[in-house]
């Protein structure tokens, strides 16, 4: 699979704004791609239960700000049936959008005390799901099970499926 290198704001860097400032603010800072954030209690910029006007809404606003979309950012608790619920949610957004990549970490917004194997029950359910609509998961190097690419690997291989990835964001990255 040949992935494209394509450079984008995050609207979670707006996480205190609204949609609309987050969108501004991530054209104005000469962005043309853009990963929304739909994250239950966090930063919900996209609602995971948003009807078709709400995502029109949003849309137009990127249209007119000449953005495109290049992720979703849908994390949520994946050791837990809430959140993998929250998880498939997040799927069904990217495939009525049209985003093809969906990025999560393993636990919730701390990601500690990570349940392995509460992940590993839920994490191929969702990247079947996913694979069934053609979206690429992207976990995160963050909290204890992925907290570095070496980590990452070995899990991604117990996975198994070849539409989950690493996704590198540099925001949860000490340097």
């Amino acid at each position: 699979m040949t992935l494209k290198n394509r450079l984008g704001g995050h609207t979670n860097s707006y996480h205190t704004y609204s949609v609309e400032e987050a969108l501004e603010g991530i054209a104005a800072a000469g962005y043309r791609y853009v990963e929304l954030s739909a994250v239950r209690g966090w930063t919900e910029h996209v609602p995971l239960e948003a009807d078709a006007k709400t995502l029109g809404k949003i849309q137009r606003m990127m249209n007119q700000l000449g953005l495109i979309s290049l992720s979703l950012s849908g994390h949520s608790d994946l050791t837990t049936k809430e959140g993998l619920a929250d998880g498939l949610l997040a799927v069904d957004l990217c495939e009525r959008m049209g985003i093809d990549i969906m990025n999560t970490a393993i636990g919730g917004h701390y990601s500690e005390n990570e349940d392995e194997a509460a992940f590993m029950g839920n994490i191929h359910e969702l990247a079947d799901y996913a694979a069934a609509r053609d979206i690429r998961l992207g976990i995160e190097i963050h909290g204890e099970i992925t907290m570095s690419g070496a980590a990452s690997i070995p899990v991604l291989e117990r996975i198994g499926r070849p539409n989950v990835l690493i996704n590198y964001d540099t925001a949860n990255v000490e340097f």
